[in-house]
């Protein structure tokens, strides 16, 4: 194996890993704005609708994240796996084209489902290796650079396609040119895996020689009664956060056609500055959260979010909106990057069974939000949404800090601001 020195915090492929991840990502901004947009615009689609279409995508990744955790921990090549997802998610852009050119909600589904069936093969094997590539103290600033390349790939496909489709709607109406980025974003995903897997060296690891030496010790070879309890709080703290967090999610593009402005042109430019969060803050707000306590970090990213959301909905305009919505992204990013670098500290040997345990949990969660999100807006009002996110959240706190201090004395690698690894206690 390729010995990696301690004083590192990355191996030598790790930025060249990350930067194939830059065409995977090109269609997540545009699609975020473009979906709730044609649903509710074009095909006049109900709440409940416009909720469907995003829990059929995280059904599709809450199916595969079922099993592909396991796959991880298994077979020898996990770029055969990325390979896998970026081929399928590609195909799934395609799907979706189709459908937005027919003004098929049935296809749309289609081809959302495919989009996030093949994120699980895709994002569990990644995250493995970026885990598997970084230096344990700086494992929150390792993904918070996965999240700057992301935002890197969203900034360019949102220039990208937000140029196609803000000319070619004031220009034509023929929807094969409008929609024209859907399809381009489909190629960049066959680009990308097929680059990830011919470059990508997974033999490559960071301190190759602490890994071997703990493999044998890994807590999961035997589950000690009181982390199996933990186990169970944290999958239903995530299901619950999850529900949570994607109550709202799909009605802030409506929200603001609705309430605020009734441009998409203007609408879509408010949302652009939060795509430039990832690109240039998460790498540094992953290396605030390293020197963080994980209770500390997701009870004020929690108090602060729920904050904000309520300022966001009570925007007096576009301009305070398009802030706002800065703001949340923000502490968004940081409640996910306290949590992603818990997780994979909880064990070395079966770092993709956690990763694909917390994308299931996340997916149960993120699949009902969007029909709960639905029945509230066709049925309380457009605010009622995200008012009920803002409680549940709140009530939440207690639960991921119980979650967090269940699971602290089985971490296989441990925080700087504990004092030893207390494998003892198991």
């Amino acid at each position: 194996m390729i010995k990696i020195e301690n004083s590192e915090k990355f191996t030598s492929d790790f930025k060249s890993m990350l930067n194939i991840v830059i065409f995977n990502t090109m269609g997540f901004f545009f699609l975020d704005f473009l979906i709730p947009y044609i649903a509710s615009q074009v095909l006049n689609a109900t709440g409940i609708e416009i909720g469907l279409i995003f829990s059929v995508q995280i059904f599709g990744f809450l199916i595969s994240s079922s099993f592909t955790g396991f796959i991880t921990d298994k077979v020898k090549s996990r770029k055969s796996l990325i390979l896998l997802g970026s081929l399928g998610r590609g195909c799934g852009y395609f799907i979706l084209y189709s459908a937005i050119i027919l003004n098929s909600l049935i296809g749309m589904n289609i081809g959302t489902f495919s989009i996030g069936f093949f994120a699980g093969f895709f994002w569990i094997p990644l995250d493995t290796l970026i885990a598997e590539k970084s230096n344990k103290i700086h494992r929150s600033h390792a993904y918070g650079r996965r999240e700057s390349a992301i935002g890197r790939g969203m900034l360019i496909g949102s220039i990208f396609g937000f140029t196609i489709f803000g000319f070619a709607i004031s220009s034509t109406t023929n929807p094969f040119i409008i929609y024209m980025a859907i399809p381009l974003f489909g190629i960049a995903n066959f680009y990308a895996g097929i680059r990830f897997y011919r470059n990508v060296d997974e033999r490559i690891k960071f301190n190759q020689e602490m890994i071997r030496e703990t493999e044998n010790k890994d807590i999961l070879t035997k589950i000690p009664k009181r982390m199996i309890l933990g186990m169970i709080i944290l999958m239903i703290v995530l299901i619950l956060a999850n529900i949570n967090g994607s109550i709202g999610r799909p009605f802030f593009n409506v929200y603001i056609l609705d309430e605020i402005v009734n441009d998409p042109t203007i609408a879509m430019i408010a949302f652009i500055p939060s795509g430039f969060v990832p690109l240039f803050l998460s790498p540094k707000i992953g290396s605030l959260v390293d020197k963080v306590h994980p209770a500390l970090g997701i009870s004020l990213s929690s108090t602060l979010g729920s904050l904000v959301t309520w300022f966001l909905i009570n925007s007096p305009n576009v301009i305070m909106f398009s802030i706002l919505y800065v703001l949340d992204v923000t502490i968004v990013s940081v409640g996910n990057l306290v949590f992603q670098n818990f997780l994979s500290r909880i064990s070395i040997k079966s770092r993709g069974k956690i990763l694909g345990l917390r994308s299931f949990s996340s997916n149960f969660g993120g699949m009902i939000g969007p029909i709960i999100g639905g029945l509230l807006w066709d049925n309380l009002g457009h605010k009622a949404p995200f008012i009920v996110s803002i409680l549940v959240e709140l009530t939440l706190i207690p639960m991921y800090i119980l979650a967090v201090y269940s699971l602290k004395n089985y971490l296989t690698e441990t925080y700087g601001i504990d004092k030893k690894i207390q494998l003892e206690n198991i």
